[in-house]
């Protein structure tokens, strides 16, 4: 078996507390030679050595060595089937299983590693996303990748959960997988995600979210955790040209609505408001959006005439809102996993005043409930 690579990151810290080389030697009673020779990989350093060198920087032992992340980590890869998936993903470990999630194309955040060709099938069901096993060459070393939280959601505050994350714990990072309920809750029943983020439109609140949470994971004690409320309706231009004033007015002749997939609330509270407006068509279909975000900014750039969003959404891109549904937003956690970091890390952050105080001012959003927390216990 090949000796493991060390990852030696003793330059990088040494530079970072400004000390030069025969500096560092003094401090760590070595030879200036010595330290040139470890930072340039000739060497490896004693155990007591690099005790050492971690005391003289101020910081741990495996932020200055660590064994290097492997040239391929063997993963379970959620992509659809048929189609070529970006191959940068998002990479977590789910009890003791390696996970990648694929990043859309123009996603601003860093991949944690990419895939390497030769993925092979081991479940898929047409219409949703299969798993195969495949290879991923990590960009980070494997203690970094098991910071990372698994977040499947639709909620536009997750983005703000992100980077509190980050700017709080060095030993936690949220990774926001952009889904709507039902494949949420389907990825967290498969186990390739952490957390799952669910809202469903005035039919019972909490209780309704936790039915909903019972039938997609039977038989398993989780917690059910508030993120927010918000209102869901219909986001339409600035002045609200077309007069719509309810969800019958949304399958009018000719006017163009933006489709939501399947299983996500909009799509829900759409189907329900076509049933209570007893109409024999659907609204004529505009463009598909992946979430609320994105609908708001096809109704903005006049891609559509209305569409099923939150309020937050349509009042971020300056567009005028019409109420239909109170809903909240909760977080589902498996029991089991909310105990330790990272993913109690995320529920630490709800707690924040720093966080709490951003997501107060943001308009659209209660955050009277934010962090309250139900355990559900296995029925």
């Amino acid at each position: 078996m090949p000796e493991p690579r060390l990852d030696n990151r003793l330059r990088h810290r040494r530079k970072a507390r400004g000390l030069p080389q025969r500096e560092l030697a003094e401090l760590a009673g070595v030879s200036r030679q010595t330290i040139a020779a470890i930072e340039a990989g000739r060497s490896v350093p004693s155990t007591s050595l690099a005790l050492q060198f971690a005391h003289v920087l101020g910081c741990g032992l495996d932020d200055v060595f660590q064994l290097a992340a492997p040239p391929g980590l063997g993963v379970r890869l959620v992509a659809e089937p048929g189609i070529d998936a970006d191959p940068r993903v998002a990479v977590g470990r789910v009890s003791g299983r390696w996970i990648a999630h694929p990043l859309p194309a123009a996603a601003a955040a860093a991949a944690d590693g990419v895939v390497l060709p030769g993925a092979t099938v081991l479940s898929s069901d047409s219409g949703r996303a299969g798993q195969f096993h495949a290879t991923v060459r990590p960009l980070a070393r494997l203690r970094e990748l098991e910071r990372n939280v698994l977040v499947a959601g639709c909620a536009p505050l997750l983005g703000p959960v992100v980077h509190w994350t980050r700017r709080r714990f060095a030993d936690a990072r949220v990774r926001w997988l952009r889904a709507g309920n039902r494949r949420a809750l389907e990825l967290l029943a498969a186990g390739l995600v952490h957390v799952a983020g669910l809202h469903l439109s005035g039919i019972g609140g909490e209780a309704a979210n936790v039915r909903g949470v019972r039938r997609a994971l039977p038989g398993r004690r989780f917690l059910v955790v508030n993120l927010t409320r918000w209102r869901q309706g219909v986001v339409v231009a600035p002045g609200n040209p077309l007069a719509i004033t309810g969800g019958e007015d949304l399958f009018r002749p000719g006017l163009r609505l933006v489709r939501r997939e399947r299983g996500s609330g909009a799509h829900a509270l759409t189907q329900r408001l076509r049933a209570a407006a007893d109409a024999c068509q659907s609204a004529p279909a505009g463009p598909l959006a992946s979430g609320h975000e994105e609908v708001a900014w096809l109704v903005r750039r006049r891609s559509a005439d209305a569409g099923v969003a939150i309020e937050g959404a349509a009042l971020a891109e300056g567009l005028d809102f019409v109420p239909i549904a109170e809903e909240r937003f909760d977080l589902v956690v498996p029991a089991e996993l909310a105990a330790a970091p990272p993913v109690s890390r995320l529920l630490q952050v709800l707690d924040d005043p720093g966080f709490r105080a951003e997501v107060a001012v943001l308009p659209g959003y209660d955050v009277s409930l934010i962090g309250q927390v139900a355990t559900v216990e296995a029925a």
